[in-house]
């Protein structure tokens, strides 16, 4: 604390501050044998204790009440206002003590099962209620006619009456009690969006009140948790209405052996000295309800049922039986599920279990179905197993026609053994619920959990209590992850083999394209792209010995060596290549070789002479029109001497045929330099 807080503490010395609250809320302040008890009295007193701080609870009528003495300054502690605006500006708030989530009640007689049930139905509330305004924010889609009441009583009796449909309070253990005292409700739901906080509220001016309070209940807070389960316990007993007998055996005693024989899920599941499963569950719910401490112990059935009988074992989890009623007391049931009849789906659909004569029938040694089956059928075939399992796999084998069980435990196997194919054949009429058999040396216990069970949910209980036990290993799922696993190390193989034939292919193609480069380089003339006299010398052949008749072309590029001399290598690489252009232009489909220097041999497939005549005559047309960007005067433009020779049939030899060609080439190139000659005189004797 403060300095500040010290002192102020100091200058309370013998003050008292009083508390208002609703007495009718529950468990925070209720009668019990004679005293005013609950949450908010073991509070004060902790606070007293804790803070030296006298506050005491304020005699007041009601909720109206206090809030109202409370505003007008003759109450100082407000406990269990919710934080609203208005509120706000005239008092400070702690952090709430506890949270009770508002509940929803309706006759369990008519359609209503849900909130949204009440959608434009009449709805009671306590006047003036936090709920009134907050319900149509949390839940828009909602709209009820309000229909205000001064206490809870009024509003109940006329929810049961008939003349509402559903009735919204704050929660707090109240819930049991009217579910108690009005046998026609049912609790259809709990709005844990919308909750009355049990705040402790003090008028605004008091802030080193509020502070002290606040830091309080932050640091308390487990020891508030134990006040708190006490008082749930305490107004539980309250709510009951237990006797005296029943009250001082809870007080004297609160204890009882349990007895879990093997696991039968998801009823029953001993697990490290813990009961779990739905029974469980239950059974813990029923602890916590009203203060009863469960030693467990777990053997056989048979173990635990002759314990049972001889003292040992107060509580056992079994079937309700004309002959087990001799040794037990047996209180509500917990679960009020009929046993069904199981086969496959094969199987022919029964009609109870009189159906069942002279049928195979699989049940667990020491459950009630054999005594029920040999009392109503003239001719049971019984065949005992020892557990749920061995009873499936012999419906599933065929070895038995049917089996009895609780529907809820056939959902857990079936469901989780991944057993489709076994389904509900039939139902029982037997009372065949599920029950607690309490030793009749314990009559108290007896009546006790008889009280209790029916304020229990059990569809709560049941979901937590499958949670509880352990999943099941899906047979179905084993054998497709068997086969998955088979497929899994196939595919691993296949692909082990594929990576190593992809390896050996990329292998081979690397070679490949290393040699068919290597070819390319080899083969290839790399200025002009045509094909290399050593192509020429050792595939052309090949490539050329179809398609007759052919034409063989034999030119000699004109100028080359001027130009190289004159104008450089670069020019005369240019005038190649420009030259090797024209040449794919006017015979795309030709057979190219640069056969050395300024010389090159072109095979043309399928022609005839006159077309090759033609073709030669166009090809020097077009060395005419074509230049060569920057070159200088006559060398601008390529020419070359061209010869021919025709070959009819791969009868006639290629060599023959180029020295035909080349003969002519060469008669041409002689005419060239006769003309050029002749022109070169006339330009001389011409007078200047």
């Amino acid at each position: 604390m403060s300095a500040e807080e010290q002192s102020w503490l100091t200058a309370q010395q013998g003050k008292t501050y009083t508390v208002g609250f609703d007495p009718f809320a529950g468990m925070d302040s209720f009668e019990f044998r004679g005293k005013r008890v609950g949450l908010l009295h073991s509070l004060l007193a902790d606070v007293r204790g804790q803070l030296g701080l006298n506050v005491v609870p304020a005699q007041v009528k009601g909720w109206d009440d206090a809030y109202s003495r409370f505003v007008a300054g003759h109450i100082d502690i407000l406990y269990g206002a919710n934080v609203t605006p208005e509120r706000e500006r005239i008092m400070r708030f702690t952090r709430p003590v506890w949270k009770y989530p508002y509940t929803v009640f309706a006759r369990n007689d008519t359609a209503v099962q849900t909130l949204g049930d009440l959608d434009a139905k009449r709805v009671g509330f306590i006047r003036n209620d936090y709920v009134i305004g907050q319900l149509p924010k949390e839940f828009p889609n909602i709209r009820v006619q309000a229909v205000e009441f001064d206490e809870q009583g009024q509003g109940l009796a006329a929810l049961e009456s008939g003349k509402l449909d559903g009735f919204v309070t704050a929660g707090g253990g109240l819930e049991y009690e009217f579910l108690y005292t009005h046998p026609k409700l049912v609790l259809v739901a709990e709005l844990r969006a919308i909750t009355s906080d049990m705040t402790m509220a003090v008028a605004k001016d008091q802030q080193i009140l509020a502070g002290l309070l606040d830091r309080y209940i932050a640091q308390r807070e487990a020891s508030i948790r134990d006040m708190k389960g006490s008082a749930q316990r305490l107004y539980n007993r309250k709510i009951l209405r237990l006797s005296e007998a029943e009250l001082l055996w809870l007080e004297n005693s609160a204890s009882a052996v349990v007895g879990v024989a093997e696991d039968y899920l998801p009823f029953d599941h001993f697990y490290r000295g813990e009961y779990r499963g739905i029974a469980g569950e239950m059974l813990k719910r029923i602890g916590d309800t009203v203060g009863i401490r469960f030693e467990v112990v777990s053997a056989p059935f048979a173990d635990i049922m002759q314990k049972a009988t001889q003292g040992g074992v107060d509580v056992v989890n079994m079937a309700k039986t004309e002959d087990r009623q001799k040794d037990f007391l047996f209180p509500h049931a917990i679960s009020t599920e009929r046993d069904i009849i199981v086969g496959m789906k094969s199987s022919a659909p029964v009609q109870d279990v009189y159906g069942l004569d002279g049928r195979k029938v699989a049940v667990i040694d020491g459950f009630w179905h054999e005594e029920y089956l040999r009392k109503n059928l003239k001719n049971p075939h019984i065949v005992r197993t020892a557990d749920i399992m061995e009873s499936l796999r012999l419906v599933r084998n065929g070895d038995v026609d049917y089996m009895i069980e609780n529907p809820t435990v056939v959902e857990f196997y079936i469901n989780g053994l991944g057993y489709t194919d076994v389904v509900k054949r039939g139902n029982t009429s037997k009372d065949s619920f599920v029950y607690f058999g309490v030793s009749r040396r314990q009559p108290e216990l007896a009546a006790i959990m008889d009280k209790v069970i029916p304020l229990i949910r059990f569809e709560d209980a049941k979901y937590a209590g499958i949670q509880s036990v352990p999943a099941l290993r899906n047979e179905a799922n084993r054998r497709l992850i068997v086969i998955v696993v088979v497929l899994v190390l196939a595919l691993v193989g296949i692909l082990a083999l594929v990576i190593k034939v992809v390896r050996n292919l990329a292998e081979q193609k690397a070679r490949t394209q290393f040699l068919t480069e290597r070819e390319h380089f080899l083969y290839t003339d790399t200025l002009t792209g045509f094909h290399n006299r050593n192509y020429f010398s050792h595939k052309a052949g090949h490539g050329i010995a179809s398609h007759y008749p052919q034409a063989v072309v034999v030119a000699d590029l004109n100028n080359l060596k001027r130009v190289n001399d004159s104008c450089g290598h670069a020019a005369g690489d240019a005038l190649l290549v420009l030259f090797a252009a024209l040449v794919r232009q006017q015979w795309p489909g030709g057979h190219f070789f640069r056969m050395g220097g300024d010389e090159f041999l072109i095979v043309l497939p399928g022609v005839d002479e006159a077309r090759v005549q033609t073709e030669l005559d166009h090809l020097r047309q077009l060395c005419q029109q074509t230049s060569l960007p920057d070159a200088p005067g006559e060398w601008a433009q390529p020419s070359a001497a061209m010869g021919y020779a025709m070959r009819a049939s791969e009868e006639v030899s290629v060599d023959l045929c180029i020295a035909e060609a080349d003969q002519r080439m060469y008669r041409a190139k002689a005419s060239m330099k006769k003309r050029r000659t002749d022109v070169d005189a006339d330009s001389l004797a011409a007078p200047i």
